[in-house]
């Protein structure tokens, strides 16, 4: 075959081959939309907008909580489950971070502090973005929050206040290989596994490719999680009145 032809075949293959990635790299990338009760739940909330992210704040909060959103979930997501801490004194901060990849902002929860001088903070994700909370919990020294999450590294021989919540119907991260990966956290970390929750139902962002269904209506389940949460921030302690430049 001469090498004219030879480039002829090759030319429409290469293009097609460039189309089928860039096809697949949407596809796979692609992130999952909000639902549109979490915008109420944010709206009704008092929430504003940030350059970091979307801030849910009362006048004089307690402490921060700067949480970073699953792979490709939109951190409005999580504004059902976090929003109704504001209403116990909490600040939160559900942080936007590059491409839906929580790994490609790991600063972000401290771009959110700034907001906030003085102020106690924590750290928490889901899924993914629980990697990055736990990577800058153990470089910091702050109290960690996970949903269906574990650290990358081996955190046991760290003091660190955790709470660790997975679901028990989770096909992404099974029981039995949560409970494994639990042996990563800090010591002393409370874990929890809530019947009837899968991988996607700590958010409103609809199902997950590979998750299982959830056996609970989202509703309870997201007010047991709220809860554990609560319960939680307040065993740290944090209930003395922040500094006042703190005050917003």
């Amino acid at each position: 075959m001469s090498a004219k032809r030879l480039l002829l075949y090759f030319i429409p293959a290469a293009f097609l081959l460039a189309g089928l990635v860039v096809a697949l790299s949407l596809y796979f990338l692609r992130p999952y939309p909000t639902e549109g009760l979490a915008r109420e739940a944010f709206q009704k909330a008092g929430g504003e907008e940030r350059p970091y992210g979307f801030l849910m704040a009362p006048k004089a909060p307690k402490a921060l909580l700067a949480f970073y959103p699953g792979g490709r979930v939109d951190p409005l997501a999580y504004a059902p489950v976090l929003a109704p801490l504001k209403a116990q004194g909490y600040a939160v901060a559900l942080l936007k971070v590059p491409s839906g990849i929580a790994l490609l902002g790991k600063e972000r929860a401290l771009e959110a502090a700034r907001d906030f001088p003085g102020l106690p903070l924590i750290v928490g994700g889901h899924s993914l973005g629980g990697v990055a909370a736990a990577e800058l919990a153990a470089r910091e020294g702050l109290p960690l929050l996970l949903f269906a999450a574990y650290p990358e590294g081996d955190l046991s021989a760290q003091n660190l206040p955790t709470l660790a919540l997975y679901g028990e119907e989770d096909g992404l991260l099974p029981p039995a290989e949560a409970r494994e990966k639990a042996k990563r956290l800090p010591k002393g970390a409370r874990v929890v596994f809530l019947p009837g929750l899968n991988h996607a139902g700590f958010g409103a962002y609809g199902p997950q490719r590979g998750d299982r269904p959830p056996k609970r209506p989202r509703e309870a389940l997201w007010r047991e999680i709220g809860e554990e949460v609560l319960l939680f921030l307040e065993s740290l302690g944090l209930s003395t009145p922040p500094p006042p430049q703190a005050v917003r």
